[in-house]
């Protein structure tokens, strides 16, 4: 017997599946929109797009993530997919969904770093949190340093600047990225396939 109390479901991840389920069939309410996707937004003290889905696609969006979708309000759903659900396991069952296993081949890109050797506060609350060098500079105390150099000890990096001394953060480029149709599904356990041979294998596998 186990009393603890365990989150089973997190009602976020409800709202949306339902926000993204009448977006799909195209019978998303603006109503539909504040019970679900606003009330998110309010909760996390946002003002704008709260009570009305809407009606404009983000062309950035469009142009870079999903270039076959036009509903703005689906759009905007798979984008508070990626920010509500960010880090919680979500993302890739999200991208086979959508069949955009391409995505899995972009770069990934974090924050501008505006300078080298530079102490920065990141969430502005006047206290300095972060630099990145690629020679280790004298060190202010309670500042975390990460080293964007090529090479440490002789191995490739995987944090790196877009330029030499400013730009994004780029991680794991060190590391090959391929998506494959394939990856669309899981392999069939051999032992499975061995114990019955008519089950097959998926495709690619």
């Amino acid at each position: 017997m186990n009393i603890n109390s365990v989150t089973i479901i997190r009602y976020a991840e409800v709202l949306l599946a339902y926000a993204e389920a009448k977006a799909e069939l195209g019978t998303l309410t603006d109503a539909d929109w504040a019970l679900s996707v606003g009330a998110l937004r309010k909760r996390a003290g946002i003002t704008g797009g709260t009570t009305a889905k809407p009606t404009v696609a983000d062309p950035y969006l469009q142009a870079n993530y999903f270039p076959g979708i036009t509903d703005p309000s689906l759009l905007e759903v798979r984008r508070e997919r990626g920010i509500e659900l960010c880090l919680e396991g979500f993302r890739f069952d999200d991208i086979v969904r959508w069949k955009r296993g391409e995505l899995m081949q972009m770069e990934w890109n974090g924050m501008y770093v505006p300078a080298l050797d530079t102490p920065l506060d990141l969430n502005e609350d006047g206290i300095l949190d972060v630099a990145f060098y690629k020679k280790l500079p004298a060190k202010v105390a309670g500042v975390t340093y990460v080293e964007v150099s090529p090479l440490i000890a002789g191995k490739p990096n995987s944090q790196l600047l877009t330029g030499d001394t400013s730009g994004e953060l780029t991680l794991l480029n060190n590391i090959p990225r391929k998506w494959e149709d394939k990856n669309y599904y899981y392999p069939i356990p051999a032992a499975d396939v061995i114990t019955n041979p008519k089950l097959g294998q998926n495709p690619g596998w």
